[in-house]
């Protein structure tokens, strides 16, 4: 029987990867990296690439593709967990790279309950999430003494919802705000937010940025790679 370990890789920096996951990622036989589509590069990979032996880690790309067919989804999520299982068989080791931490909104935990179905064991290693580091990098708490945050995506045409989170909540970090550019630059001129909000773009990596003003906002494109904290107070 051979083991799975689900690791988090933080937001892009490699020296934010934890001791642990280094370790493993030294140790595995095979390392498993999503992708959206076959032939593209795996931004997962290119985090910790400085920690696999190439020359003994079998490096295996799986494709999870970006979209919410409920039915295709669970056969890709099956079909790659077969080929997980094919590659541990014999008691091998194996690592799934995924971004941010496992346990949040990331496709790994899609896969481990059709792993585990093949007698795979399996074991999370935490890692950043993208929305610590972006607080981190505006030094901002996401939340102070006995305030509440809210962390949820931002949808297509979901421009009702947002407003109302940003109304009813105290700290919100809108996961996926490229998905409706407009709702979001809605909600937060009508929640009187404008001076209230910091936009991460590629947090951790060489490319980061961040915007605060509401002017450059409106202007700005905002790439899949992006993490927005909203502070009413």
């Amino acid at each position: 029987m051979g083991k799975l370990y689900g690791i988090g890789v933080g937001p892009g920096d490699p020296e934010l990867l934890t001791r642990k996951a280094c370790r493993l990622l030294r140790e595995a036989d095979v390392i498993f990296c999503p992708v959206k589509e076959a032939g593209e590069r795996s931004f997962a990979y290119e985090i910790v690439k400085e920690q696999v032996d190439e020359g003994k880690a079998e490096i295996v790309f799986l494709v999870y593709p970006m979209h919410y067919h409920g039915e295709r989804l669970r056969e890709l999520w099956e079909e790659n967990a077969k080929q997980i299982a094919a590659r541990l068989d014999g008691g091998r080791t194996g690592v799934f790279v995924t971004l941010g931490d496992p346990a949040i909104y990331s496709t790994l935990m899609y896969t481990f309950p059709y792993v585990e179905e093949r007698g795979i064991e399996t074991e999370i290693v935490p890692g950043v999430p993208s929305f610590c580091a972006a607080a981190a990098s505006v030094k901002w708490p996401l939340a102070a003494w006995n305030e509440e945050l809210l962390i949820a995506p931002l949808r297509r045409q979901d421009s009702a919802r947002l407003k109302k989170l940003f109304a009813e909540h105290e700290n919100v970090v809108l996961m996926k705000p490229s998905s409706d550019r407009q709702a979001l630059l809605e909600a937060l001129e009508e929640q009187g937010l404008t001076d209230r909000f910091a936009l991460v773009l590629y947090a951790g990596t060489g490319e980061e940025r961040c915007i605060t003003d509401f002017e450059e906002l409106k202007m700005a494109e905002i790439p899949y790679f992006s993490t927005l904290i909203v502070k009413r107070k």
